[in-house]
C-alpha cells in the first residue's frame, strides 16, 4: 500500500503530465500564438532594411505605424524630426530610441511647413491607456501675427482619453504677435475632458499660454517635470503665461520645478490631493502672480513642502461657497508682497511654514488655524 507522501507526490505528477498535454494538444490543434512583431519607425531608412535598432525598418511615418499597430504594441521610433500630426485612436506605446552612438539625437515630431494658421495640434490622443516615452514635440513655427487666432498644442488628450507621459521634452509652443511678444495661444499639453493624465520626468518651455493645461473627470498626476515659458519683457509686450493647471477631483502636484509663470500651479474643483516639494519661482519681481493658487473650487487639499519664491501671493485659495478645508503646512515662502492669502474663508489650517521677507505672513487668519510659523523679516504677521 503506497504510503500518504507517496501518493500525494504520484497525484502531483499525474496533474503536472495531464496539464502538459493539453498544452500540447492545443498548440498542435491551433498553433502557438505568434509574438507580435517589432514595430519600427526610421525616416532615414528604406522600408525593410535594418533600422537604428537593427530590427527591421516597418514605417517612414510615425502615423502610419499608429494606424496600423494593434492595441497593446510598443512603437519604436528611430531619431529625426518628423514633421507631421499624429492621431492615436488605440491604446499603444510610442517609444523614442535616443541614439547615442551615432549622436543622432531623439525622436522629434515637428511642425510641417503646411502650417500657416488656424488651430493645429501635433499629438491628438483619442483612446485610452496611451504612453509616451522619450519623445520630443517641438512647436516651432514661423507665423508672426495673433490674426485669424492662430493656436498650437503639443499633445491634446481628448474626450474620455487617458494616457502617460514620460521623459517628454515639449519645446517652443508659441506663436509671435509681430511685436515682439505672443500671441498667449501656444500650450505644450491640453486636455478639456479626459478621464485621467500622468506626466513624470518631462520637460516644457518656451510656450507662451499654459503649460500644462488639464482638465479630467479623474484624477491628475504631475511629478519631476521642469516648467518654463517665454520670458514677457518688461514693461509687458504680451500676457505672462501660467505654468500648470489642475482642473479634477484627485490631483498630485509633487516635485516639479516650475519658474516665471504668473501662477505657477492651480487646482480646481479638487477634493483630495497634494500639491508638494515643488520649486516655484515666480515671474521677475514680487508684484506679480501667485505660487499656488486654489481657485474656483477646491476643498482636501494639502500644500505642503514647497519651496515659493517672488511672487506676489505665495500660496492662496478663493473659492466660491467652499468653506477651505485646505493644509498648508511646512513651506518655505521667500520674497512675497503677502505670503498665504486665505480671502476670508474658515476651517484651514496654516502651520509650521517659514516665511520670508514678506509683507504680510498670512492675511485672513479669522475662523483658521495658524500656528508654529517663523516668520523672518516680515513687515506684518499676520492680518484678520
Amino acid at each position: 500500500m503506497l504510503g500518504l507522501t507517496n501518493r500525494t507526490t504520484l497525484d502531483t505528477t499525474r496533474s503536472a503530465i495531464t496539464a502538459a498535454l493539453v498544452v500540447t494538444l492545443a498548440m498542435l490543434l491551433f498553433g502557438a500564438a505568434p509574438a507580435m512583431a517589432a514595430i519600427v519607425v526610421d525616416q532615414n531608412t528604406a522600408i525593410g532594411a535594418p533600422s537604428c535598432t537593427g530590427a527591421t525598418t516597418s514605417y517612414n511615418t510615425i502615423q502610419s505605424a499608429v494606424s496600423a499597430a494593434p492595441s497593446g504594441a510598443t512603437i519604436q521610433i528611430c531619431p529625426g524630426n518628423y514633421a507631421e500630426q499624429v492621431v492615436i485612436a488605440t491604446s499603444l506605446t510610442l517609444k523614442g530610441v535616443t541614439d547615442t552612438t551615432d549622436n543622432a539625437g531623439a525622436a522629434v515630431v515637428v511642425v510641417p511647413s503646411t502650417f500657416t494658421g488656424g488651430q493645429f495640434t501635433q499629438i491628438d490622443i483619442q483612446a485610452s491607456g496611451v504612453t509616451l516615452v522619450n519623445i520630443g514635440v517641438d512647436g516651432t513655427n514661423t507665423l508672426s501675427s495673433c490674426d485669424s487666432g492662430p493656436t498650437i498644442t503639443g499633445i491634446l488628450f481628448d474626450a474620455g482619453s487617458s494616457g502617460t507621459l514620460k521623459e517628454v521634452a515639449l519645446r517652443n509652443h508659441n506663436i509671435s504677435n509681430g511685436g515682439g511678444g505672443y500671441c498667449n495661444s501656444g500650450t505644450p499639453v491640453l486636455s478639456n475632458s479626459a478621464s485621467s493624465v500622468t506626466i513624470t520626468d518631462s520637460s516644457l518651455r518656451n510656450f507662451d499660454s499654459i503649460g500644462i493645461n488639464l482638465t479630467t473627470s479623474s484624477s491628475i498626476t504631475v511629478k519631476t517635470t521642469t516648467v518654463a515659458p517665454v520670458y514677457v519683457p518688461s514693461p509687458l509686450t504680451s500676457v505672462i503665461p501660467n505654468c500648470v493647471y489642475a482642473n479634477a477631483p484627485t490631483v498630485q502636484v509633487s516635485s516639479n520645478t516650475v519658474s516665471n509663470c504668473a501662477t505657477g500651479v492651480e487646482a480646481d474643483t479638487t477634493v483630495s490631493g497634494t500639491v508638494s516639494s515643488n520649486t516655484i519661482v515666480g515671474y521677475g519681481t514680487s508684484s506679480t502672480g501667485f505660487g499656488f493658487l486654489c481657485f474656483l473650487n477646491c476643498t482636501g487639499i494639502t500644500v505642503s513642502g514647497n519651496q515659493i519664491f517672488n511672487t506676489a501671493i505665495g500660496a492662496s485659495m478663493k473659492t466660491v461657497d467652499e468653506t477651505g478645508s485646505i493644509i498648508f503646512d511646512n513651506n518655505n515662502i521667500y520674497g512675497t508682497a503677502t505670503a498665504v492669502y486665505l480671502f476670508f474663508q474658515p476651517n484651514n489650517t496654516v502651520s509650521n511654514n517659514t516665511i520670508t521677507d514678506s509683507g504680510t505672513g498670512v492675511y485672513g487668519v479669522t475662523g483658521n488655524t495658524v500656528t508654529g510659523n517663523t516668520y523672518r523679516t516680515v513687515t506684518t504677521l499676520t492680518q484678520p
